[in-house]
């Protein structure tokens, strides 16, 4: 329920769309990988707090494209 959503933020478990979008960009998986503990759980809450399908992939999206480039979303910098 809504108590435990946050365990697998805490715990740093990528979801495996999220997984899945940075693996098909070359630096993403490795850049995301680079991040501190802290700058990974604000994307992984990021992830997990859409409320509707559309909005997660989108913010997959952009979390891939920017860890493909080396950068965190704009509104994360």
């Amino acid at each position: 329920g809504s108590w435990t959503i946050l365990d697998d933020v805490e715990a740093l478990i990528i979801p495996g769309d999220l997984k899945e979008a940075l693996a098909n960009y070359k630096n993403a998986s490795e850049y995301f990988d680079s991040l501190s503990k802290s700058n990974k759980k604000i994307l992984l809450y990021w992830v997990i707090s859409a409320k509707r399908p559309e909005t997660r992939q989108k913010r997959i999206n952009e979390i891939s494209e920017c860890a493909n480039q080396g950068q965190r979303p704009k509104q994360f910098r």
